[in-house]
C-alpha cells in the first residue's frame, strides 16, 4: 500500500464502515466507481452495533427543544438522569452546551426539524431498495413508533415538538390509558397518555443490517482495508492520498465518515467543528418474556425498548464525556432498572448483554454533508448523532453528488461545515 499517484484508477475512498460509511460505498459503487472502504476496525465497530434500530422516515425532532434550559442543572447533578454530565468533562462541556441552548430557540428547533424531515425522507424504501426484498424482511420492520408518558400534562418541548409534526406534516395519534394497554399488553399500567407515530419502523439487528450491506458491497466488488487512517497527502487543493498505518493509498476523492473519529481528520480538511460524544447504552433482556408491537420510548424516563432477535433491547440515555474514557456501568444498571418498572412483573428475565457507544453529535442534531474547505475532492458526511440509521440512505446520495462535483441543492444548507 504504498502508491500515491493519483490516476484515473485511484479509488474513491470511503473511511468509516458504520452505516453512514457502507451506505456512502454502496451509492459510490452503484455509480459506478472502484472503491475503498477504511475502517481501524471493521463494519458496524461503533454506534452501528448497539444503537436502538430505529429507521424513521417520520423523525424530525431535535434534542434540543423549547424548555431545555431548565432541565441543564439536574444534567450536572443527577448522575442516573436521562441526561448527565461527567464531572471530569464538565467545564469542557459549558461551550457545548451553550450552542445547545441556543440550538434550543423555538426557530432553531424548526429549522433543525426540517433538515432532519429532508434528511430522513425515504429511509426505509432506501434499504429495501439496497437488501432486496428476502433480505429486507429479514431486517426491517415497519410497526410505528409508540412515545409513552407517565404524567397528565404535557411539557414545552412536547408541545413544541408537537407544533413542528403538525406544521411538517408528520402524522400522529393520541392514545389513552386504555388505548396503550390495549395495542401493548406487556406493558405495566403506568402510562396515562401516549403518542403513536406511523410509518416508522426499526431493524431487528443493527449489526447484522451493517454486515448484509457490507457483504452487498464486496460482491459487487467493492474493497476494504482494515487499517487506521493517520491522515492526508494534499496537493493543490485536492486530497491524492491517505496516510494509513499501513502505508499510503492513493485517492481519487475521499468522503469521510467515521462518526465521532472524524473530528481530527476533518481539522486536516480545514473544518474544526463542535462534535462531541453523546455517549449511549443498551442493556439485552435475552430471555424476555415480552413482545412488543412497535418500538417504544418512554418520553418520561428518556430511554426506548426494542423487541430485536436478540431479545428485548433498552436503548438510551446521554452521558456527555470523552470518547475514551471507560464505560461508566451505573448508567447501563439504571436502564434495566427502568425497564423493569416499564413492563409487566416477571416479564423480563436477567440481563444477558450490555453495551456503551459514542453517538457522533453536533448541538444541532443534524450531521455535516459538505464538501471539505482545504480539498476539492473530499466530502465530509459525519455527526448523526442519534439518527444515523435514519440518516444515513440520503446523506450517502448527497455525498456522492458532491463527490461528483454536482451543485448542492439548498436543502443542504443546514449541513453545511461553516454554520459553526
Amino acid at each position: 500500500m504504498t502508491e500515491t499517484t493519483p490516476s484515473a484508477a485511484a479509488p474513491m475512498i470511503v473511511i468509516g464502515a458504520g452505516i453512514v460509511g457502507v451506505m456512502t460505498a454502496l451509492e459510490l459503487q452503484r455509480r459506478g466507481a472502484p472503491v475503498l472502504l477504511v475502517d481501524r476496525e471493521g463494519p458496524a465497530a461503533g454506534c452501528s452495533y448497539g444503537n436502538g434500530g430505529a429507521i424513521g422516515p417520520n423523525t424530525c425532532t431535535p434534542f434540543a427543544m423549547p424548555g431545555i434550559l431548565r432541565k441543564i442543572p439536574r444534567w450536572y447533578l443527577d448522575p442516573d438522569g436521562p441526561v448527565t454530565v461527567s464531572p471530569s468533562w464538565a467545564l469542557r462541556s459549558v461551550p457545548w452546551i451553550l450552542r445547545w441552548i441556543l440550538g434550543s430557540r423555538a426557530a432553531a428547533a424548526t429549522a433543525s426539524a426540517r433538515g432532519m424531515r429532508f434528511l430522513h425522507a425515504g429511509c426505509l424504501d432506501a434499504y429495501r431498495a439496497a437488501l432486496g426484498p428476502e433480505l429486507a424482511a429479514g431486517l426491517l420492520r415497519e410497526d410505528g413508533y409508540l412515545y409513552l408518558y407517565e404524567g397528565d400534562q404535557q411539557g414545552r418541548g412536547e408541545l413544541a415538538a408537537a407544533a413542528i409534526r403538525e406544521a411538517l406534516g408528520v402524522p400522529s395519534e393520541e392514545l389513552d390509558a386504555g388505548r396503550i394497554r390495549e395495542i401493548e399488553p406487556d406493558l405495566a399500567g403506568i402510562f396515562r397518555r401516549g403518542l403513536k407515530l406511523p410509518g416508522n419502523g426499526h431493524t431487528v439487528n443493527p449489526k447484522r443490517l451493517v454486515d448484509t450491506l457490507f457483504g452487498i458491497f464486496q460482491r459487487g466488488g467493492g474493497r476494504f482495508l482494515r487499517s487506521e487512517v493517520l491522515g492526508f497527502e494534499l496537493r493543490d487543493g485536492r486530497v491524492v492520498a491517505l496516510r494509513t498505518g499501513d502505508g499510503q493509498v492513493a485517492a481519487g476523492g475521499v468522503a469521510l465518515c467515521a462518526g465521532i473519529g472524524s473530528g481530527g481528520l476533518a481539522a486536516e480538511l480545514g473544518a474544526r467543528l463542535p462534535l462531541v460524544a453523546e455517549r449511549g447504552y443498551h442493556v439485552v433482556f435475552g430471555e424476555s418474556d415480552v413482545r412488543l408491537n412497535h418500538k417504544i420510548m418512554n418520553g418520561t424516563r428518556g430511554f426506548g425498548a426494542t423487541g430485536m432477535e436478540m431479545g428485548l433491547q433498552v436503548t438510551g440515555t446521554v452521558e456527555l464525556d470523552s470518547p475514551g474514557t471507560a464505560p461508566n456501568w451505573r448508567r447501563a444498571e439504571a436502564l434495566a432498572r427502568g425497564a423493569r418498572q416499564m413492563f409487566r412483573e416477571g416479564a423480563l428475565g436477567p440481563v444477558s448483554s450490555r453495551w456503551m457507544g459514542n453517538r457522533p453529535s453536533l448541538p444541532d442534531s443534524l450531521p455535516v454533508i459538505d464538501r471539505a474547505p482545504r480539498a476539492a475532492n473530499a466530502v465530509l458526511a459525519f455527526g448523526h448523532s442519534h439518527w444515523g440509521l435514519s440518516g444515513a440512505p440520503r446523506t450517502a446520495s448527497l455525498a456522492a453528488d458532491l463527490l461528483a462535483g454536482r451543485e448542492a441543492p439548498p436543502e443542504l444548507r443546514p449541513f453545511r461545515a461553516s454554520r459553526f
